[in-house]
């Protein structure tokens, strides 16, 4: 496994460094720390997003590398021969980036787990304009917490110069954001779903989720997940609700002529006229009462909707 050397600067990611300034600002191994926020129209959120600093040894660095406390799920490690403020400078163009119908959007690229997702969508043909000053870039890779666990390893991000990465990317344009970086974002989005789902039925429903087959929860939740989306689930909370019905009552709850739904519909017949999204809710709040969950022979859990 590469080990990060030669580490200048760590980018923290506010959210997931709690009181990151504060910490930051009590140690005796950092120089320099940038909010990178407080060069924009978000810098009352400063503390929330990345921040820049520059180590004075590599204190900072070996905690991540060691695991200490998962920091590694907070910052990235950055080798550059800038300065803080020419590094910073660079940093603050991924702030926000342009969708695919024009329209701005934030970039949590102090997060290492959309880093990875989104630096790891360039391929081998990372442009050397997105890298600017930055030699190497270090960022974790670990195991979800639906799988089993694996040693971390971290991953270096360098600029491929070529014909192809050295062409110049206009402001307007910058990030260069194209379908294969949007749909990393996405999969971003997905995993952390499929990590909160697996934090909940840890804590609430153990026992059901330990009977899924070892090492496919997360086969299982994205097959879920795209039940849900194809039987019309369009918000978070309407896909949570469903993969946890076919958790309690199985995968097929919604079409089996003794499921759950086909129970609910004879029950409440007027409710089948609701959207679909409506039926969803109003099926997860029926299923939830005694006589249901008794005649199912399992605990009742709370309700998600």
């Amino acid at each position: 496994m590469e080990r990060p050397q030669a580490i200048t600067h760590a980018l923290v990611d506010g959210i997931r460094y709690p009181n990151a300034l504060q910490r930051l600002y009590s140690r005796n191994d950092v120089d320099e720390i940038e909010p990178l926020y407080l060069m924009t129209r978000w810098s009352s959120l400063a503390e929330q997003g990345p921040i820049l600093v520059r180590l004075k040894s590599n204190g900072l660095a070996e905690e991540a590398y060691a695991n200490d406390a998962r920091l590694y799920r907070s910052l990235s490690l950055l080798s550059s021969p800038a300065s803080t403020g020419d590094l910073s400078s660079h940093l603050v163009q991924f702030v926000t980036f342009k969708g695919e119908e024009g329209q701005e959007q934030l970039l949590r690229f102090g997060d290492p787990l959309v880093t990875r997702h989104w630096l790891g969508s360039y391929g081998n043909a990372l442009p050397a304009a997105l890298m600017g000053p930055i030699d190497t870039w270090w960022v974790a890779d670990w195991a979800p917490d639906w799988a089993e666990p694996r040693p971390i390893i971290w991953q270096a991000f360098r600029s491929q110069v070529s014909s192809e990465t050295t062409t110049t990317v206009s402001a307007d344009a910058f990030p260069p954001m194209g379908r294969d970086q949007l749909t990393a974002l996405e999969a971003v989005i997905r995993w952390q779903l499929k990590e909160r789902l697996t934090d909940y039925f840890n804590e609430h429903a153990a026992e059901a989720w330990q009977t899924l087959p070892t090492g496919g929860h997360g086969q299982w939740l994205d097959d879920r997940l795209n039940d849900a989306i194809a039987w019309g689930a369009n918000t978070e909370r309407q896909m949570a609700i469903w993969v946890a019905l076919s958790l309690f009552w199985g995968n097929d709850f919604m079409t089996a002529n003794d499921g759950l739904y086909a129970r609910w519909a004879r029950h409440s017949p007027n409710k089948t006229r609701l959207s679909r999204q409506d039926q969803l809710n109003a099926l997860d709040a029926w299923r939830c009462t005694p006589p249901i969950n008794a005649s199912q022979g399992i605990h009742s859990h709370e309700s998600l909707s």
